[in-house]
């Protein structure tokens, strides 16, 4: 995929993960995570560093599933970067609060298995 900036494989879905995915909500983080977070968290394993920044109108794939991002948290890039770990939500009601870490995504994801490749991928040329 041209203007990639980020791979990862998911390792495994949290116990509650799945409803959550269903809900509309991806808790990614990668591993090691705290023990706290793993149930409700699709964990992955990037395979290079993060090498841009999260912007609107970049694309997440989960496999062959596209969610376009609409809004990034000023503190997503950063979190995702330095804990593989981001929230975000598909779909929201314009009401929704963006909030720091988090990322707002239009697109549709009914589930996720282990072994699934991710990638966001940059718009344009900028990366």
């Amino acid at each position: 995929m041209s203007n990639q900036y980020y791979e990862s494989t998911v390792l495994r879905i949290g116990s509650e993960a799945a409803d959550m995915v269903a809900g509309g909500v991806l808790i990614l983080y990668a591993d090691p995570i705290p023990e706290a977070l793993e149930s409700v968290s699709i964990v992955h394993s990037p395979s290079a560093p993060l090498l841009g920044e999260l912007r609107a109108g970049d694309t997440l794939w989960l496999g062959d599933k596209r969610v376009e991002l609409t809004e990034v948290g000023e503190r997503a890039t950063e979190n995702l970067r330095t804990l593989g770990h981001v929230v975000i939500h598909l779909n929201p009601d314009a009401s929704a609060n963006l909030l720091p870490g988090a990322v707002h995504g239009r697109g549709e994801i009914e589930s996720v298995e282990a072994g699934t490749r991710l990638v966001l991928q940059a718009v344009g040329a900028r990366v």
